[in-house]
């Protein structure tokens, strides 16, 4: 999966916990290198940019509106992005999508997740310096020619054909030679990669301090509810269902900042791996004993016990 690669492999390097910390200031922009003031800074293996010295930068422009808090980039290709800091749902060409990791200030700047906003505004996210230092390039919409797909251009430009349809706004996968498309798909756009950002964040909120395996086990849980035919058959659904996920009421997956590993557990679960096939519902027997004898049980997995 595209997502797998991109976001665990370019920017997801060895992370320096939940605090902010210094990254290098350099970074190649345009093919050009320079430095930005602020620096880049980096969460849990994450790389967040200040927003308006990036957008200043890259050209881009910026909006803020005093009265809402919300703060909005946008390019010139038409699109917009807007959000809140402190909040991890984003309004992009407006529609709302949920991201892995919410806006945050430091210093009085907005630091935004570098690839998700280089993406937004159709740049792409690369490296130079034998990969060590991150470069990020506006990429020119594609122009049609006779014989292209859109599997041929979606293969070409490293995302899929649904991907392109969507972010294209195409009806179908019909297309005409001088037609312009947009190649930069951004992960919560991507049909494959959509409800990775929701789940992580599930994930975190209800099993951010068990091992790898619980998480695993908390997004598979999701999964096997959608698959079931009991529950709602889409994963947001299943999360937003009444009286089943409190933080999808309360709030809190608005605000919420998925780690690494919940990420890395929502796109493995994703892509298949499941570790408590047939599970429903999960509990911890330590605070509902009485639980324990009138279920199925699966697998108990660090606190939790995973059940049918």
């Amino acid at each position: 999966m595209r997502l797998a690669v991109t976001a665990l492999g370019l920017l997801l390097t060895v992370g320096t916990g939940a605090a902010f910390a210094n990254s290098n200031s350099a970074i190649y922009i345009e093919d050009q290198k320079l430095s930005l003031n602020p620096q880049l800074r980096m969460a849990d293996g994450v790389t967040y940019a200040p927003v308006k010295e990036l957008a200043d930068r890259m050209g881009w422009q910026l909006a803020y509106d005093g009265g809402s808090g919300r703060i909005a980039v946008s390019n010139g290709l038409g699109d917009k992005l807007a959000f809140r800091t402190g909040e991890s749902v984003v309004t992009y060409n407006g529609k709302a999508y949920d991201i892995p990791q919410a806006v945050t200030v430091r210093d009085g700047n907005a630091y935004f997740p570098l690839r998700t906003l280089a993406e937004a505004m159709h740049a792409s996210v690369g490296w130079q310096d034998q990969g060590k230092t991150l470069a990020i390039k506006t990429e020119e919409p594609y122009v049609v020619r006779s014989g292209d797909t859109l599997a041929s251009i979606a293969e070409a430009s490293g995302t899929t054909a649904k991907a392109l349809m969507i972010r294209n706004g195409l009806a179908d996968g019909s297309l005409q030679a001088g037609q312009s498309l947009k190649v930069v798909v951004p992960d919560f756009l991507d049909p494959e990669t959509a409800d990775a950002a929701l789940l992580a964040k599930i994930v975190e909120i209800e099993a951010g301090n068990e091992p790898y395996e619980g998480k695993l086990a908390i997004a598979n849980v999701v999964l096997n509810r959608v698959k079931s035919g009991r529950f709602p058959d889409t994963v947001r659904g299943v999360i937003y269902a009444p009286g089943q996920f409190p933080p999808a009421g309360n709030g809190l997956l608005k605000t919420e900042t998925a780690s690494g590993d919940s990420l890395r557990a929502a796109l493995a679960a994703l892509s298949g791996e499941n570790n408590v096939p047939g599970a429903l519902y999960f509990f911890n027997p330590k605070l509902e004993p009485d639980k324990a004898k009138k279920t199925k049980v699966v697998k108990k997995i660090g606190h939790h016990m995973f059940v049918k």
